[in-house]
């Protein structure tokens, strides 16, 4: 009877576990909606709008590029929080691209913000590479540690002993 109750409990738990995390997802999912909502209006009032002569085939290209990378980052943030997952890297792109669109409204010079993502990209690689490169080897970790070279030793007079007992009869 008691194993009926915790077990009941224990699925009773998981559900508001879901739902509180469900709650939490679609608040947070509203809020980055209304942040792309806040650009974008800005963007189309002021850019598009009122700029309009400004606008070249280049900035049209870009209105596309915000378009698509605003509906790519919103869309996995907005699953990731629906299973729980990490969303850390499509929340900076967002934000990134965001903050870009915000300020091309107001000058070209804008664009320079979206060097932040090939930047990011670069210093991952090289930081990949230079772990892999300096990395000590083995070799090198036991010339430096004396508890390994201590064991080192240990198993070579291990080894050296015999491995048989000799009975005399």
């Amino acid at each position: 009877r008691n194993f009926g109750r915790v077990f009941s409990r224990v699925f009773l738990m998981a559900g508001q576990a879901e739902k509180k995390q469900a709650k939490r997802a679609e608040s947070s999912i509203q809020y980055y909606l209304f942040a792309i909502i806040g650009v974008n209006a800005l963007y189309f009032l002021f850019r598009v709008i009122l700029s309009w002569s400004s606008m070249g085939k280049w900035n049209l290209c870009g209105m596309l590029l915000f378009s698509g990378v605003s509906y790519f980052t919103f869309g996995a943030i907005k699953s990731s929080l629906e299973v729980g997952a990490h969303f850390e890297m499509y929340l900076d792109l967002f934000i990134v691209n965001l903050a870009t669109q915000f300020l091309v409204t107001f000058s070209d010079y804008g664009w320079l913000l979206y060097l932040a993502v090939p930047g990011y990209a670069g210093w991952k690689i090289v930081k990949l590479l230079m772990d892999y490169v300096f990395t000590p080897t083995e070799a090198e970790l036991a010339e430096n540690d004396p508890e390994y070279k201590k064991r080192m030793e240990k198993k070579e007079k291990k080894a050296e002993r015999q491995k048989f007992k000799v009975i005399k009869h």
